[in-house]
């Protein structure tokens, strides 16, 4: 089967979220640092949007492809290559990673935690970032076992009164009880899965309904630009009315108002893309998403970016701020740019993807057969 023709505007909007994702986690690392006043407002908007528009862009991506019109048994094996196979290597690599650092690094690290981290990848809750592929994995089989069975109007309803459902419950996550015993930290864990999972169902019906609108205009357009520019301003604005929000953790605040600016964050960076010129950088990092998500973090690559970055920028004179974050942000680049070449070319088979060259000549024959 020949790969599918990649959307350019929706991988670029990946490239967007991938870039906050790792700016959020960059300030919450470097504020324990060197904390700047424009921190939490910064993190704070990222937030409000960030983990949701993954979400809505898959939904938009399942009405593309016409996922409900397959075999429940052929979308359960794709997926699994696709989102369960990473999750289970990454989860595998984490687990030598924190061993090693246990051994060498015990004041960082101490083996009793390695229980807590075997529980959260076997109950798929995830250990750090890895909690999203199954979420969505999950997320995306729910939500095409009902479309298969229900009417849009039903559907909605059904998953509107489950996100509220999720939201109500959603306090039960903060209870630190769950870290009393390994039973109760795996039932919390599993039960934490699930809340998720359902809540994602809520997000790609949003994709899912609005994706004929986003695709029914082709032409790129100024008002579409304007019209993004204006959600994100209108999320930059409301976001500030709500409390911090972490959809890892189901934190929400108010969830009426998380939700407005989920949806009004997501729907302005997919409509700035689609109305833009075209970036390498940004599709760089949305076709790469997976890999850069994964090893940003738990690979020491934003650790390293930011020790150098600081050790460096002692022997700065001048813009010490712009050079210290322009440092960080070519570091990481270039490392993830590495680590995303060993993946693709030698790697491949560890994150669901076919090997690259193979990849590029069924593009190239399929380009040269239309033409």
């Amino acid at each position: 089967m020949n790969p599918p023709k990649r959307i350019t505007y929706l991988d670029m909007a990946k490239g967007v979220g991938i870039v906050l994702m790792v700016a959020g986690h960059l300030i919450g690392s470097v504020q324990t640092i060197d904390y700047k006043p424009y921190f939490s407002p910064a993190y704070q908007f990222i937030a409000s949007f960030h983990m949701p528009l993954f979400f809505i862009i898959s939904g938009i991506l399942l009405w593309i492809t016409r996922e409900e019109e397959k075999e429940m048994a052929f979308i359960f094996r794709r997926k699994a290559k696709t989102l369960l196979l990473p999750y289970t290597t990454f989860s595998l690599t984490y687990i030598v990673i924190n061993i090693w650092t246990c051994i060498f690094s015990p004041d960082l690290l101490q083996f009793s935690d390695l229980w807590k981290f075997l529980i959260y990848s076997v109950t798929f809750r995830g250990v750090s970032v890895l909690w999203f592929l199954p979420t969505l994995f999950f997320g995306e089989l729910l939500f095409l076992w009902c479309r298969k069975r229900m009417s849009g109007g039903r559907l909605t309803a059904l998953f509107t009164v489950t996100a509220f459902l999720v939201f109500f419950f959603s306090p039960l996550f903060q209870w630190e009880g769950w870290e009393d015993g390994l039973l109760l930290m795996t039932a919390g864990a599993l039960l934490q899965t699930a809340a998720r999972s359902l809540l994602s169902c809520t997000f790609l019906l949003i994709g899912y309904d609005l994706a004929g609108l986003l695709q029914k205009r082709e032409k790129k357009s100024a008002a579409g630009f304007l019209l993004g520019a204006g959600l994100l301003a209108a999320d930059g604005i409301l976001c500030f009315q709500n409390g911090s929000v972490d959809l890892n953790y189901m934190v929400f605040d108010n969830f009426l108002l998380y939700m407005i600016c989920a949806c009004a964050g997501s729907f302005g960076v997919i409509l700035v893309c689609k109305n833009m010129y075209r970036s390498r950088l940004l599709l760089f990092y949305g076709t790469n998403s997976l890999v850069i998500m994964a090893t940003h973090m738990e690979f020491k690559v934003m650790m390293h970016a930011i020790q150098y970055a600081y050790l460096l920028n002692q022997f700065v004179t001048r813009a010490k701020e712009w050079i210290l974050f322009a440092t960080m942000a070519v570091y990481i680049t270039a490392a993830e740019a590495l680590l995303v070449y060993i993946y693709n070319h030698y790697l491949y088979f560890l994150i669901g993807k076919r090997k690259f060259a193979k990849v590029q000549k069924d593009r190239i024959r399929k380009e040269e057969s239309v033409s």
